[in-house]
């Protein structure tokens, strides 16, 4: 019987609601072949989950999730099988977070000079030791009774065109895959039909990553519908990329993904998608 894998999973090291060792536990209790943690600029949640994974039986691929700019639009290269020690990817993290705090900051001080209950100092205090981002201020907006539940705090104050919303500086393509692969990783382009391109954009942007050096593309997603994950194959076929796939599960942060099945229970990751990221590597 085959079983399947999730390789895009988030957890309180980032913005997901589960720590890494629930993450292997859930993984488990699923009958998952693998996991792989993913979180957005760090790999801190990485060490635990590995343990609990040794400890439950699960096997724990090491990851992590980095955003990238092509043409002004924010774009998600998924690091998998990486070294979390590796010198150029630590760097690249490090600059990464280092803008993500930067964002924060004047976003949360615009925030309390229009007198909205927030501060850093709150945040950090409710998160300890995750890269805080905006789903984090979005939660905290929710729970403090300024939106009815993180979306919407999305849509009313942190969305483009609304009153907080900061772009922050992004590292490019180039050096987000050259980061991945000085860890010794596969780099894979994450949901590529989320950023909005039509076909011939799209096409572009999938060329420019393989220039950089992606070498895998996410055919499997929790928000592709049987039409778009044959596209989405069809893309991968025709740029030779490996394919991968993830549900993008955040725990209670995205209550609509589940694990392993993504949403409404229909994503299945082939287990066979390792031996094909494996060889990318190469």
């Amino acid at each position: 019987m085959e079983r399947f894998v999730d390789l895009h999973i988030h957890t309180t090291a980032s913005d997901g609601t589960v720590s890494p060792a629930e993450a292997a536990a859930m993984a488990r209790d699923l009958g998952l072949a693998a996991i792989a943690i993913t979180d957005h600029d760090t790999v801190a949640g990485v060490p635990e989950a590995l343990a609990a994974g040794e400890r439950l039986g699960v096997r724990v691929i090491p990851g992590v999730e980095l955003s990238a700019d092509y043409m002004g639009r924010d774009v998600h290269i998924v690091g998998l099988f990486i070294d979390p020690a590796g010198a150029g990817l630590a760097d690249a993290l490090a600059w990464s977070r280092n803008r993500r705090q930067e964002r924060n900051e004047k976003l949360v001080s615009a925030m309390e000079a229009d007198g909205l209950p927030i501060s850093m100092d709150a945040l950090r205090a409710a998160h300890p030791g995750a890269v805080l981002g905006r789903p984090h201020i979005a939660g905290w907006l929710a729970e403090h009774g300024l939106a009815a539940d993180t979306a919407d705090a999305f849509r009313r104050y942190l969305n483009k065109g609304r009153p907080y919303y900061m772009p922050r500086q992004r590292m490019g393509l180039d050096r987000a895959a050259a980061a991945i692969r000085s860890a010794g990783g596969v780099a894979v382009i994450a949901h590529p039909f989320h950023y909005g391109f039509d076909p011939d954009a799209l096409e572009g942007f999938i060329r420019a990553a393989v220039r950089a050096g992606c070498r895998a593309l996410e055919v499997y997603y929790s928000e592709h519908t049987p039409a778009r994950q044959a596209e989405a194959a069809a893309l991968a076929q025709r740029y030779g990329l490996a394919a991968s796939g993830g549900s993008d599960f955040h725990g209670d942060r995205k209550p609509s993904i589940r694990m392993g099945t993504g949403i409404g229970g229909t994503l299945r990751v082939p287990g066979g998608v390792l031996e094909g990221l494996e060889a990318a590597r190469r």
